[in-house]
């Protein structure tokens, strides 16, 4: 096989190898449940909704939105259609194509997205302070 031939292999063969691992990484995600949220998730979510996720520059410090950003106050829900936390889950892990929300904002991991997730729902359903 000719070496140019070798190297276009490999670059295709690395990009395979990388969308399968996405894929894999996506479907390992942990997944939120509302009967397993506890105030010490609510309160971890608060601290990761305010701080590292980042999540509060543009979704407002009391979740009320801004020109940025929808509101997460229960209201006809935008992308999480219905507010279902699931749905919240799922825009938090993979963003809003052609929106400042990337998935993971602030480089948060799966496990904090679940906190961050929780504590929205739970402010939503749950009369739970912003």
């Amino acid at each position: 096989m000719h070496a140019g031939a070798r190297a276009l292999l490999g670059t295709a063969t690395g990009l395979l190898l990388t969308a399968g691992s996405a894929a894999a990484q996506q479907a390992s995600l942990p997944q939120p449940d509302t009967v397993a949220i506890t105030p010490a998730m609510v309160d971890a979510g608060r601290a990761i909704f305010h701080g590292k996720g980042t999540c509060f520059a543009c979704h407002g410090m009391r979740l009320e939105g801004s020109q940025i950003a929808p509101t997460l106050i229960k209201t006809a829900w935008k992308d999480a259609k219905g507010g279902d936390i699931k749905a919240i889950f799922y825009v938090a892990t993979h963003g809003v194509p052609g929106t400042v929300m990337v998935p993971f904002p602030g480089g948060i991991t799966p496990a904090e997205a679940v906190s961050v997730v929780s504590y929205i729902w739970s402010v939503n359903n749950r009369k739970v302070k912003p």
